[in-house]
C-alpha cells in the first residue's frame, strides 16, 4: 500500500472510531466552582454528571441540547412525593451594575421530575434515585457576559428543598 492510501485508510478508521465512541461525560459535583445551595436539603446529593462535556467548566452552546444526571438519596423518614425541578441561570448582562441576575430557564420551572427518574415515585427514604434529563440552552443565553452559574433545585409536594446546587458553565 502506498503512503497516500495508508493515510486515507487511517483517516477513515479514525473517523469510524469517533463515530462509535460514546459521548463524553464528566462528573461535575467534585469540581472547583460546584457548590450546594446554602439552604437545608432533605436529600444527600450523591453525584452530578453532564454529557457532552469535555472539560470543566462545561461549554454550553446556545440552541443546543445537553443531558445531565443527578443522583440523590432522600434523608427523610417518609417517601418523597410530588418532585418538581427548577433551573435558573445567574447571568451578568452587558448593561447594568455588573451584579448577576437570576433568570428562569424557559420551560424549566416547576417541571415534573418523576418521568425522568430511574425509580418509581414516591422515592423511598434511603433509596438512591437518578434524574436523567436533557435541556436546550436558550438562544438568549448568548447575551450572557462571561461565565454563567446554573442553579438546579428539586422540591417536593411539601415545598421542601430535596436537593439544590450551583454549577458554573461557559455559554457560547
Amino acid at each position: 500500500m502506498n503512503t497516500p492510501t495508508k493515510m486515507m485508510v487511517m483517516m477513515v478508521m479514525m473517523m469510524m472510531m469517533m463515530m462509535i465512541a460514546p459521548a463524553s461525560s464528566i462528573r461535575v459535583d467534585d469540581k472547583r466552582g460546584f457548590a450546594l445551595c446554602n439552604i437545608p436539603q432533605t436529600a444527600q446529593l450523591e453525584r452530578v454528571e453532564v454529557s457532552d462535556c469535555k472539560r470543566w467548566p462545561c461549554l454550553a452552546k446556545a440552541g443546543r441540547r445537553g443531558t445531565y444526571e443527578i443522583t440523590f438519596t432522600p434523608d427523610t423518614n417518609e417517601p418523597i412525593r410530588g418532585l418538581k425541578s427548577d433551573i435558573h441561570a445567574w447571568v451578568k448582562l452587558p448593561y447594568g451594575d455588573g451584579e448577576p441576575i437570576r433568570f428562569p430557564m424557559p420551560r424549566q420551572i416547576k417541571q415534573e421530575v418523576c418521568p425522568f427518574l430511574d425509580t418509581p415515585c414516591p422515592v423511598p427514604p434511603g433509596h438512591p434515585a437518578t434524574i436523567t434529563k436533557s435541556v436546550t440552552i436558550p438562544v438568549q443565553a448568548r447575551m450572557a457576559q462571561g461565565n454563567v452559574v446554573v442553579e438546579f433545585r428539586v422540591t417536593d409536594d411539601l415545598n421542601r428543598v430535596v436537593t439544590c446546587f450551583h454549577a458554573p458553565v461557559i455559554v457560547a
